[in-house]
């Protein structure tokens, strides 16, 4: 008497592990947004750094931290350039940017420190600029005393200005600067290959869970 084989199947959960995190996407500066910045208010007008970004698309770096932070910190703050800029979408609400990451261990550990969480919160998880102002208008506050808020101090808006550097910072000025995914890229022919090895493994384990195999066909083992 031939005793049948058994077989033992377990639920398989396939996870997406991303060995590297390659591009970052963020707001670098929203528009129309006054930000409190002591003595007076700023904001930035729509376009103010359309000329900018045109003229030096490709190499402004994206950074951990500003150079100058370090020397108004009482802690230790190290700045590096983590990234460079891959692409802008510049319209009436924000400037948004994806960089392009370096593999290195800093501009890593800085990616996963900025990759939002599943409520959206991060360490790193806010943007900072650099700039150089071009054309500016102000509005002077009739009852000036900044003790009293910000109604009562001078604004600024930023009609042009030249954008020198972007950096990842744990508290920002501007709110809606913030980071909105970091992400591995991977090439589309290559997603499609694994989608279809998965497809072939979910049918050969339904084969299995059915019973003894009897035929083979249309599995493929790498």
């Amino acid at each position: 008497m031939r005793i049948p084989d058994e077989r033992r199947t377990a639920p398989v959960a396939l996870l997406e592990v991303e060995t590297s995190l390659n591009y970052i996407s963020a707001v670098a500066v929203p528009y129309n947004d006054p930000a409190d910045i002591g003595m007076f208010t700023e904001d930035f007008a729509p376009g103010s750094m359309a000329k900018s970004i045109k003229e030096a698309a490709r190499s402004l770096p994206l950074h951990v931290f500003h150079d100058d932070m370090a020397a108004f910190s009482p802690m230790t703050i190290e700045s590096w350039p983590i990234g460079v800029a891959h692409e802008w979408d510049d319209d009436n609400n924000r400037l948004r940017g994806v960089w392009k990451l370096d593999d290195d261990v800093k501009a890593q550990r800085a990616a996963r420190l900025a990759k939002p969480d599943e409520q959206g919160r991060s360490m790193l998880g806010y943007m900072s600029i650099r700039f150089q102002p071009i054309r500016s208008q102000w509005t002077y506050a009739e009852d000036w005393n900044p003790d009293l808020g910000s109604a009562y101090k001078d604004r600024v808006t930023r009609l042009e200005a030249r954008l020198v550097s972007v950096a990842l910072v744990s508290t920002p000025q501007y709110q809606a600067a913030a980071v909105e995914w970091v992400r591995s890229a991977e090439p589309q022919r290559k997603r499609e290959s694994a989608a279809r090895e998965l497809d072939e493994w979910a049918a050969y384990l339904q084969q299995v869970k059915a019973g003894p195999l009897a035929s083979q066909k249309g599995i493929t083992r790498r």
